[in-house]
């Protein structure tokens, strides 16, 4: 091949390819600047001298062919005539005293966002700390950039759907809150904490989520949030999570399979106790051995079969009600058929249905659910059980924002 064509392989229109030499899995490129001379750095001036190279640089390139390339580059001395400043000579490709091409850093934050730095190391046969020191650097410039265009996208929405939610740090100990963009898919921002008062706080340091104009929010049933999202976005209709709505009343079967087995013969109890997972399951989706099992514990108890009927025709609710108007009505004859079961645990559970029926029955005005939400929390559960967690605060946002909203990275060239 003609080194012509090698040096439109290599994309450095700055060098020309002198020769090429492979030892064993490494390829060699010796390579020379197109240009006599360079501009001084001190003073731009033009007349410059060569003073001959002091030694040849060994420099990372992109891999070829399943072979590591490295270019050979000549260290070339020189002086100004004007100001008599020494210098070496600039290469556009690589930075000056880096042992890597930019092309060649450019790839290492790709191979490491979705896995961690030892990972990436391994992949692109470079040491760990040059791959750690690359990815940071890149990450705290790339990472608001992302935000930046995400929160752009999400101001200049007209159909805005914010979806708010928490996960956590330390389970049972630290919080911290995601701030979602439903309709465009977007991770907008980690806010630490999930109080109210932690949110108001962050809403003052931060303005322009203050600029949002929303047309809804979904979140769950935590009042901390309807309270902060009312007070925020006045106009927003706020909407009940499906998922988190529904898991009161699959939650309610279950205690009351717990209660009932208790009366039971031991056969029956195991039986139940076994196969208690049909019993939250859609009836639509059950296979038919599952149909066969399911008829077989609901005819241990009439009140089980009766609160599972009950859970079904929620399902139904939320699935077919056509219209907002519709859907009020037949919400509040469900309300009803729980009431006539007449039992405390249901009573408990319809207590909580009773206070948020605005809220679970807005969904049929806009059905939208912390679905991509909860897969995004899974995502950054994922991130820290791989990095067994970042103590780096800046560190850590950075790594969630873009791990969340990676089709929007730029890995650059």
């Amino acid at each position: 091949m003609h080194s012509h064509s090698i040096k439109d392989l290599l994309d450095l229109p700055e060098l020309n390819v002198r020769t090429i030499q492979k030892e064993q899995d490494q390829v060699l490129i010796k390579v020379a600047p197109v240009d006599v001379t360079q501009p001084c750095p001190v003073c731009a001036s033009t007349q410059t001298i060569r003073r001959g190279t002091a030694y040849v640089r060994k420099v990372r390139h992109l891999d070829a062919f399943g072979q590591r390339v490295y270019l050979l580059l000549p260290a070339i001395r020189l002086t100004c005539k004007d100001c008599r400043a020494h210098f070496v000579w600039l290469y556009d490709c690589v930075a000056p005293k880096k042992r890597y091409t930019k092309a060649f850093e450019a790839t290492l934050p790709k191979q490491a966002i979705g896995a961690t730095i030892t990972h990436a190391a391994r992949l692109s046969e470079t040491p760990p700390t040059t791959v750690h020191r690359v990815v940071r650097q890149w990450m705290a410039t790339e990472s608001v950039l992302v935000q930046n265009q995400c929160a752009q996208q999400a101001k200049a929405s007209t159909g805005l759907v914010l979806g708010i939610d928490d996960f956590a740090i330390r389970k049972g100990h630290r919080y911290n809150t995601g701030l979602h963009d439903l309709r465009g898919g977007t991770f907008l921002d980690v806010i630490p904490g999930r109080t109210i008062a932690e949110l108001q706080t962050y809403y003052q340091e931060q303005p322009i989520w203050q600029t949002l104009n929303p047309v809804a929010v979904v979140m769950d049933l935590a009042q901390g949030y309807h309270t902060f999202v009312k007070e925020m976005y006045p106009d927003a209709l706020r909407i009940a999570d499906r998922f988190h709505v529904n898991r009161y009343v699959t939650d309610a079967l279950q205690m009351m399979r717990k209660h009932v087995q208790k009366s039971l013969s031991p056969f029956a109890k195991a039986d139940l106790k076994q196969h208690f997972r049909i019993l939250g399951k859609r009836h639509d989706q059950l296979t038919n051995d599952e149909h066969v099992i399911l008829n077989r514990l609901l005819g241990y108890a009439s009140l089980l079969r009766q609160v599972y009927e009950w859970k079904e025709a929620f399902i139904v609710w939320y699935d077919c009600s056509p219209t907002y108007t519709i859907a009020q009505r037949s919400y509040k004859k469900w309300l009803t058929q729980g009431e006539a079961i007449g039992h405390p645990i249901i009573e408990t559970c319809l207590k909580t249905m009773h206070n948020w029926q605005e809220e679970i029955c807005n969904y049929h005005q806009l059905r939208f659910t912390n679905a991509a939400v909860e897969g995004k929390n899974n995502k950054i559960k994922a991130l820290q059980r791989r990095h067994y967690f970042t103590r780096n605060p800046a560190c850590y946002k950075q790594h969630i924002l873009l791990e969340c909203n990676e089709e929007w990275i730029q890995y650059g060239s």
